[in-house]
């Protein structure tokens, strides 16, 4: 078999998430997979794999958690019974994921039903006419529309130009009128009037953002733009109390679109800012109980990861994470 070895000709390719701490898996990998073929690496070239992977890694992570790491190999020409490997990065983001869901996948992208929790703060704020709502991070407007459709005043903030797109046309069918800002909440430039509004909206939104200091910055300008007496609504994956996330499970929860906070960097992020908190309540227990049956599930994903079963695969009910409906009131 040894002789045989060097007649295989062989070839092969792995495209793997961005997470620095699998650096060991993605080594094993690569060696597991050339094996049956003979080849077998030398220990000074598995140390320069590890190099060359690691950089890989800490390069495509920064960028993006959305990006992948793609190796491929061939067999080296007989009679050698080596191996030749690429390493490189596939850059993404965001906004490239979504634009691909829009090619890729059947509409509606996010359910038909708008979050019902939305509904019903919307409906306790007053008479839809004098209750002015902005909808950050709207996608293609499961909620901006329905909202808008009961009279709300709506406006819209969204990142993605190929949600931004179908928003924008979806309300435009439809003869509403929704005031849209295409571009990243944070932008200072967007022109976003401050404290016109008695009800903000991040649904969906706050597991894209990778630090604390950019949910810090997104609190104070949700801040900014809020009225007196405002309410400000999110959902987040939340930590269980005796769960301390390290640092793979962090990275791979970005992965899986399941981006962690702790209760206590939640409480470090409003540290100081004009709220108080009204309501936490689960997702999936919330919308499950008050959407109509004809609408439950909204998605076919929406059940297990609202409770956190992308990033954990483990039993019903036993997942560290759970997403969770997060209110808190704009005090004066």
């Amino acid at each position: 078999m040894r002789r045989v070895h060097r007649r295989i000709g062989a070839s092969g390719s792995m495209l793997l998430p961005a997470a620095p701490s699998l650096l060991e898996t993605y080594v094993e990998m690569l060696l597991a997979a050339v094996r049956p073929f003979g080849r077998y690496f030398a220990p000074d070239a598995v140390v320069r794999l590890r190099d060359i992977l690691r950089e890989k890694l800490d390069e495509a992570y920064t960028r993006s958690p959305y990006s992948r790491i793609h190796i491929s190999w061939d067999t080296d020409p007989q009679p050698a019974v080596s191996i030749s490997y690429v390493v490189s990065v596939r850059h993404s983001s965001m906004e490239a994921e979504y634009e691909e869901w829009t090619r890729e996948r059947k509409p509606p992208l996010f359910g038909t039903h708008p979050d019902t929790k939305v509904l019903a703060l919307a409906a306790s704020l007053g008479k839809p006419a004098d209750v002015r709502i902005l909808d950050i991070g709207a996608g293609t407007g499961r909620n901006t529309l329905a909202l808008a459709r009961a009279g709300y005043p709506m406006a819209a903030v969204e990142g993605s130009p190929a949600l931004c797109k179908i928003l924008e046309k979806s309300a435009k069918d439809e003869g509403l009128d929704v005031e849209l800002f295409g571009g990243n909440a944070l932008d200072r430039s967007l022109p976003i009037p401050s404290g016109r509004y008695q009800l903000v909206i991040l649904c969906e939104v706050v597991y894209h953002l990778r630090t604390l200091l950019a949910l810090r910055e997104l609190f104070e300008r949700c801040a900014e733009v809020l009225a007196p007496g405002g309410l400000l609504c999110f959902s987040a994956f939340v930590a269980d109390g005796g769960f301390t996330p390290d640092r793979l499970t962090r990275e791979l929860a970005e992965v899986f679109w399941s981006t962690i906070q702790t209760r206590a960097e939640l409480r470090s992020v409003m540290e100081g800012l004009p709220f108080s908190p009204v309501s936490d309540e689960s997702v999936y227990g919330y919308e499950k109980e008050h959407l109509p049956a004809e609408a439950w599930p909204p998605t076919g994903w929406f059940a297990d990861w609202t409770r956190g079963r992308d990033a954990f695969d483990v039993p019903e009910g036993t997942a560290p994470i759970e997403l969770r409906w997060l209110v808190y009131k704009r005090s004066s």
